[in-house]
């Protein structure tokens, strides 16, 4: 089978207040079973913050932080990039998942486990040049386990692209959280 899971959310800010912007955010899925018992998924997310009106200022709280398990992996959370955020970004994924090779009935822990093998990448900045330019990448393979809603990762996560300024981490890396890239 196949799927695919997109939405979009804008956000308007400065009615009566010290910032004007309209923010922007697209994130989409595709999912789809494979050969040899693997599936594998596509994803894309993207964000634009755009000022309004002369005061062009946008508060740290506002912007975008990008790197983490949740989004590149093999980076510190918020570790690409600016420290200050950015008023743009995107990532993408290639994640390819298969079911652990033990019988689900031992110990349960087959229902709830899977292998994965995945290739992260994305940019953060202020303006458009700052999003082709030198585009941090990672590759990796870890272990999900789904529990209820939330979703658990192991990995080791090898950074592959990334800039002097960024925060890696080569190596394990563990996440928790409802949606990964």
């Amino acid at each position: 089978g196949k799927a695919v899971v997109s939405t979009q959310s804008t956000g308007l800010a400065g009615f009566m207040g010290d910032v004007n912007h309209v923010k922007v955010n697209l994130e989409s899925q595709f999912n789809a079973k494979l050969l040899l018992g693997y599936s594998g998924a596509l994803s894309f997310r993207a964000g634009l913050i755009h000022e309004l009106g002369e005061n062009h200022r946008t508060w740290i709280t506002d912007k975008y932080y990008c790197g983490g398990p949740g989004s590149v992996r093999g980076f510190y959370e918020d570790g690409i990039g600016r420290p200050l955020g950015g008023t743009m970004h995107w990532g993408a994924g290639l994640s390819l998942t298969r079911k652990l090779p033990f019988s689900p009935h031992i110990w349960g822990l087959g229902k709830f486990m899977r292998f994965h093998h995945f290739a992260n990448a994305g940019n953060l900045g202020n303006d458009r040049r700052d999003l082709m330019v030198d585009p941090r990448v990672s590759i990796g393979s870890g272990i999900i386990m789904k529990i209820a809603n939330f979703r658990m990762e192991i990995n080791y996560a090898v950074p592959i692209r990334y800039q002097s300024s960024d925060v890696v981490n080569h190596g394990l890396q563990f996440g928790i959280g409802i949606n990964f890239m």
